[in-house]
């Protein structure tokens, strides 16, 4: 059935909210002023969502979308907005995220924006029908792949290294079987992870590993991986050299599936703005550290102990650290927090949990006397919630920062820092 509706404001995941018979609707690609006509559905969660099938008149903060993927792929979906209402709503999203916790911080540092053609690592969608290979993003909330050759937001390096991949993969491929092809580029070099089942048998056999092999030859891939699932294991099944990142004065040679920030830019903006918060000496704590981004730096200003989950990336970041002030610890901290007597050996701890935040270490640590605690986050939401704790166990949110590396996007990322 259709219904025409105006478009009340933007929500926090970039969904056009208007006000139906039964309650909010949200609207893909739809923002406030828009007067649409939209064919009304009701998702597996009871959600009132709205497919715009005409737009009876625009909002005079829209433009055209500059993508010519725009109307088929699932990302970026923002890129109809003006450039400042753009900004100001990322703005006010963490504004309201942190208002809903009634928190304030003391100061609001200057917004960084990192813009286009930055995005170093992606995953894309490869699908094989008959001979032809499509390889993209998922529509939003569909199982349709738009075959993506450009893109606006990725690094020139990483969009000519997938379609060099796309032309070269479709032998091993399975017909209409969907794979994930996990692409990062560090530097010169490059990565690839296949997640999936490959060749005749499902996985990678001496003649998958024999033909995928040259491509190290004529890309910038240094290794290929594979998996069978997310929660699989990963196998090395082509490598000619290791992948190494630099974080402050720290080489390290990258484990598959490692994470770094999805720009550069982004990662040195992040970087000096923990560096910032910092005493210029001290012993520090890297919580949730990965591979170091946050710890490398962080060494020329005194001793590091980095606490993360993953072996790989322990495993790795001691190697890096031989020889320097840097203690890397496997340890889960959503079920063993760093506690409030460890806490305080410290001069500041930085944590940068995933996007679920981490209610657990933010409940261990806010009773600690450690001076300064510098959380990143890349989910507003659960940033305020970890924040209201800590502060409720008197410190202050002494500012935040934020840093938008997610351009188009409803994902913003910041900087907090909290004092006693």
């Amino acid at each position: 059935m259709a219904t025409d509706l105006t478009i009340l404001q933007l929500g926090p995941k970039g969904d056009g909210i208007c006000e139906g018979l039964s309650g909010p609707i949200f609207v893909d690609r739809a923002i406030p002023g828009d007067k649409v006509s939209i064919r009304l559905q009701i998702d597996s969660r009871g959600i009132h969502r709205g497919e715009i099938t005409e737009l009876l008149e625009s909002s005079p903060y829209r433009v055209p979308a500059p993508c010519p993927h725009y109307e088929s792929c699932g990302n970026c979906t923002l890129q109809h907005l003006d450039e400042q209402y753009y900004r100001d709503w990322k703005v006010e999203v963490v504004k309201e995220a942190l208002t809903k916790q009634r928190l304030q911080p003391q100061e609001w540092k200057e917004p960084i924006f990192i813009g286009e053609k930055k995005r170093r690592r992606a995953t894309f969608a490869a699908f094989k029908q008959r001979d032809k290979v499509v390889m993209g993003y998922y529509r939003r909330r569909s199982k349709q792949i738009a075959d993506v050759k450009s893109c606006l937001v990725g690094d020139p390096k990483l969009l000519s290294l997938r379609n060099a991949v796309q032309n070269y993969i479709g032998p091993v491929l399975r017909a209409y079987t969907p794979t994930d092809v996990f692409l990062q580029v560090v530097g010169d070099s490059a990565d690839m992870l296949i997640t999936g089942p490959i060749g005749r048998t499902g996985v990678p056999d001496s003649q998958v590993v024999q033909y995928l092999e040259p491509l190290l030859e004529i890309t910038s891939l240094c290794r290929i991986a594979w998996r069978e699932s997310e929660e699989a294991a990963i196998k090395i099944i082509a490598s000619h050299q290791p992948v190494t990142a630099t974080f402050g004065g720290l080489k390290v040679n990258l484990p598959p599936d490692a994470f770094l920030q999805p720009t550069v830019n982004g990662e040195r903006a992040l970087v000096d703005c923990v560096l910032a918060a910092l005493p210029e000496k001290g012993k520090f704590a890297d919580l949730f550290s990965g591979c170091g981004t946050f710890s490398g730096p962080m060494l020329a200003r005194g001793s590091v102990d980095c606490f993360e989950s993953s072996q790989e990336a322990v495993s790795a970041l001691g190697k890096a650290a031989r020889g320097r002030q840097l203690r890397a610890v496997r340890r889960d901290l959503f079920r063993n927090p760093l506690r409030r007597e460890e806490a305080n050996q410290y001069d500041a701890i930085v944590f940068d949990p995933p996007r679920a935040g981490s209610p657990e270490q933010a409940m261990a640590l806010k009773n600690a006397k450690v001076p300064v605690i510098v959380g990143v986050s890349c989910n507003p939401a659960t940033f305020a919630r970890d924040a209201r704790i800590l502060c409720g166990g008197g410190y202050r949110l002494k500012s935040v920062q934020i840093v938008d590396q997610f351009h188009w996007s409803h994902h913003v990322e910041m900087v907090g820092v909290f004092v006693r």
